[in-house]
């Protein structure tokens, strides 16, 4: 009921009226010169001019052609120029339609070669309007005047920067990073350090994925960083590097704020299983904006501020995407939801096994009260979609909160959790196979309101009356929104469970029925 095909009819032309141009096809689109390979490593040099804002580089791209081809499509903002292709060591023709650069091989290639593109390029890259939100490069200076560069590209893209096949479902395996700029600042980005090379101006850090990666993590964080490393011992007794970066006056109060990033590591690894990039370590890096899930080099900018709750929430958050969005990694714009609804839900559960139940409750009702019900969580395929509001993280962690009060088996619940996180261990999914597992090891019909939820707008609504009766309570109830094919059990608040339909049921109690609604995500309307 609920396949790809159903949605893309569902949102042909985008929600509320908005169209979707030909720019956004060219990138949401798997289109025949970009499913034709699979990219396999990525090796990129950027040198960065932080006076002229400027940078220059080059992307020698390794992959493994899926089926004949003479040509392929690779993405760059088309405010940057390219000075030279090469396929396989030859210079080529190519073409430019907007931000999509068609590549012509010198002949056809046949399926399941393995081949190599160079792209070299410059420009002045897109400056960042409000970071991370709307991003693009950030030039700014720290307190004491120095160069502050950093990259936030999430549903922008990479391609904002730097030349690659810029869609979610495509992570090499692997990847080298080389960043050069003036002499004296330190350049962090993704995975381990592999050797830094003074020249006479400028020095370069080069840096290595050993994992797949999803292209809007890869970074730059080029300042007049301090660097400090520790070591933790993990649940399962093995050894994580821990790296932090920050502005150099800033460490001693980043020093002891940065603590409780070893005990939230070690509280998602107990419901999530071990750190899903263990050879690249953890890192935290100071940033210029509030903060991002850059895979082993997690982005931080909340400026040394814990809540009320006593922690740092932007640390707990984007770490989280550690788990849900770096390693477990949606293949479409659409199904960003799977990163944000977990890795916020994933802060409900830090709160709970740190502070207790009532805690968590506290912090999901507050969260609650963030859902705008304007768009659907999920959205439509292949057009590069961008979320319009933030009720994929809200919306999408009461879903999960509703689901596990559902069950009313909480150790099935962490299981399907843990067993989750295995599963898709460095994996692309989307909705329905999200949806599904979730369905099918909770061994409950859920699939159908977990739709519901992602699709819908509205909550289901619970029409109810109570009238008393001497000392009795008279409770009737239906939903009013959703079919009988949607199974929603819910529990009051005295204990009592209820199974709503489409039609009215009734039952008695020698006490006045209150809904639970710290529990459930649903909408209530009292009928006289």
């Amino acid at each position: 009921m609920y396949n790809k095909l159903l949605l893309i009819l569902l949102f042909p032309f985008g929600l509320m009226g908005q169209g979707f141009s030909h720019a956004d096809s060219l990138r949401g689109t798997l289109s025949p010169s970009r499913s034709c390979f699979d990219v396999l490593h990525y090796d990129l040099h950027v040198a960065v001019n932080p006076q002229e804002k400027s940078i220059s580089g080059s992307n020698r791209i390794r992959f493994i052609t899926t089926q004949k081809t003479s040509e392929i499509q690779l993405d760059l903002f088309a405010n940057l120029t390219i000075d030279e292709i090469q396929w396989a060591n030859k210079k080529v023709n190519f073409r430019r339609d907007g931000n999509a650069i068609f590549i012509q091989a010198a002949k056809e290639v046949p399926a399941n070669q393995v081949q190599t593109v160079w792209v070299k390029y410059h420009g002045q890259p897109r400056p960042a309007v409000k970071p991370p939100w709307d991003g693009g490069f950030s030039w700014t200076k720290d307190p004491q005047g120095n160069p502050w560069v950093t990259v936030s590209c999430e549903g922008l893209g990479a391609s904002v920067w730097w030349p690659c096949k810029d869609h979610l479902s495509d992570e090499p395996e692997s990847m080298d990073i080389h960043i050069e700029g003036p002499k004296g600042l330190i350049s962090v980005s993704n995975g381990n350090l592999v050797e830094k090379i003074s020249k006479a101006t400028t020095d370069e850090y080069h840096w290595k994925v050993s994992y797949p990666i999803n292209l809007y993590n890869v970074s730059i964080n080029m300042a007049n960083y301090a660097h400090w490393s520790k070591s933790m011992k993990q649940l399962n007794g093995k050894t994580l590097a821990l790296d932090y970066y920050v502005l150099k006056e800033n460490e001693s109060v980043a020093k002891k704020h940065f603590e409780q990033s070893e005990e939230m590591l070690r509280i998602f690894e107990k419901y999530f299983g071990p750190y899903p990039f263990p050879k690249d370590g953890y890192a935290l890096v100071e940033t210029d904006y509030w903060g991002m899930e850059h895979q082993s080099a997690v982005a931080y900018g909340n400026h040394y501020k814990n809540n009320k709750f006593g922690f740092d929430f932007i640390i707990v958050h984007e770490s989280a995407h550690e788990w849900f969005g770096n390693s477990i990694s949606c293949s479409d714009h659409a199904d960003l939801w799977i990163h944000e609804a977990l890795g916020t839900y994933a802060e409900a559960i830090y709160v709970e096994e740190k502070f207790g139940k009532d805690q968590a409750r506290i912090y999901l009702n507050a969260q609650r009260n963030n859902i705008r019900y304007a768009f659907p969580i999920a959205g439509p395929y292949h057009v590069n979609y961008q979320h319009p509001d933030s009720d994929m993280y809200f919306k999408g962690t009461w879903m999960f909160h509703t689901l596990r009060n559902i069950i009313q088996d909480d150790a099935l619940w962490f299981k399907t959790m843990r067993e989750f996180c295995m599963a898709f261990y460095h994996k692309n999914t989307n909705t329905q196979e999200v949806v599904d597992y979730w369905s099918k090891h909770l061994n409950k019909p859920i699939k159908s309101l977990m739709m519901h939820y992602l699709y819908q707008v509205k909550n289901p609504n619970l029409q109810y009356s109570i009238q008393q009766e001497g000392s009795n309570w008279n409770f009737k109830y239906r939903w009013s929104n959703i079919s009988d094919e949607i199974e929603y059990p819910l529990m009051l608040r005295s204990g009592e469970k209820i199974n709503p339909k489409t039609y009215w049921q009734e039952i008695k109690l020698d006490h006045q029925p209150q809904l639970d609604e710290e529990s459930y995500l649903f909408d209530k309307e009292l009928l006289k």
